[in-house]
């Protein structure tokens, strides 16, 4: 996830999810109920930041505003509500879109003149479950390998939840290519891990052929070419992403070492880790690709904390109740530290972090062996590594 953009805020397409893009004005019509006093934002999103277009404060309990702007062509847009991390995803043409929500499930909202805006809201609900899902399917197998269960009994269970990983896999690809919104599709392929995409070239090429003229689609297809012609240059590096638009360090650099707070405050260093191949994850409660994420690691890690393999996890969340509820709800039993500073943490200046999730695989010495391990490439690494 970029810093304050795509995935976090991800939008879609207002206004007849034609291929087409209307230009000119738009107005968004808000009803939120117990929204927040204060300023709230409007940004568009790209691959790179969040641009504040329109902004308004809201001054008394009534939840109601408009904002404002020009679309020069089929955009992402977020609202966000001041400094919380809570905001409602939209894409926009030129129109009038309205919007009712209640601030408490902004997962509900009801959103009218924007067909595509409800196509997101409904993919990112579908993902959510079944990420979920996932995730509770992925604690009752830890509690398995717990109690020793023979192999007869457990290898059914894992293979049932490859299936159900491999099915959310085929219901994004699947979106991408039916999609009419470039938006939508955008959105989509961010949840697909980039390896996959890189596999699957047609969705790409196909997602280029139907909107060869919008900036974000052309953005995104760019990026993943380059991340290809860099994997067919690295043989056997291990970097399941583009690793230099993930973080300065390098393979084959000792990772730089730091010292930050657990949740009971007791700080613990990296380099107290040292004699154990450690996998440096760096994410964050907001992070929607992050949680979605977790199982894979959570599966890693089950199956070889046990050889010599441990995880520090380095949240950039702000605050520590949604730090801790992540780390419960997603049944992460590593070691977990953060300083709560956001993107102002000590890590991303030290570590050159620009986006999350981002991880590195470091040897017992502490130097970077691999670096941006998704999906199935985090076990197939440590498969190489720990025979």
């Amino acid at each position: 996830m970029k810093k304050l953009a795509l995935y976090t805020a991800i939008g879609i397409l207002l206004a007849g999810c034609s291929q087409s893009t209307e230009k000119g004005d738009f107005e968004i019509k808000a009803h939120i109920d117990n929204a927040p006093l204060g300023t709230v934002y409007l940004e568009e999103l790209t691959l790179q930041e969040a641009k504040i277009v329109d902004t308004v404060n809201l001054k008394d309990a009534s939840g109601k505003f408009t904002l404002k702007g020009i679309v020069p062509e089929q955009a992402l847009y977020r609202i966000r509500f001041g400094e919380t991390n809570k905001f409602i995803l939209l894409g926009l043409d030129a129109g009038t879109m309205e919007i009712e929500a209640d601030f408490n499930h902004l997962e509900q909202a009801k959103i009218q003149n924007s067909e595509a805006s409800a196509e997101i809201q409904g993919l990112l609900n579908e993902a959510t479950a079944k990420n979920k899902a996932l995730t509770i399917e992925m604690q009752t197998l830890d509690s398995l390998h717990q109690v020793k269960t023979p192999d007869s009994i457990l290898q059914p269970k894992v293979e049932a939840l490859q299936a159900k990983e491999k099915e959310l896999e085929q219901y994004l690809l699947h979106t991408i290519s039916a999609t009419k919104s470039p938006a939508v599709a955008v959105f989509a392929m961010s949840m697909v891990n980039t390896q996959t995409l890189l596999t699957d070239k047609q969705v790409i090429e196909d997602a280029k052929k139907r909107f060869p003229s919008n900036t974000l689609v052309t953005s995104l297809t760019s990026k993943l070419a380059e991340v290809e012609q860099k994997a067919a240059t690295q043989q056997g590096a291990g970097a399941g992403e583009d690793e230099s638009n993930m973080t300065n360090v390098k393979i084959g650099q000792e990772a730089p070492d730091f010292s930050l707070p657990d949740p009971s405050g007791k700080k613990i260093s990296l380099t107290s880790l040292r004699g154990k191949y450690v996998l440096v994850d760096f994410w964050a409660s907001w992070c929607k690709p992050c949680r979605m994420e977790n199982p894979n690691v959570v599966k890693a890690y089950n199956e070889y904390k046990n050889k010599n393999f441990t995880v520090i996890g380095v949240s950039l969340d702000k605050k520590k109740e949604a730090w801790l509820d992540a780390v419960k709800t997603d049944g992460l039993t590593w070691n977990h530290v953060s300083d709560l500073q956001f993107w102002e943490s000590a890590v991303v200046p030290l570590y050159g972090i620009n986006s999350i999730p981002t991880n590195l695989l470091l040897d017992p010495q502490g130097k970077v062996v691999a670096i941006g391990l998704r999906g199935e490439a985090l076990e197939a690494k440590l498969k190489e590594l720990l025979k």
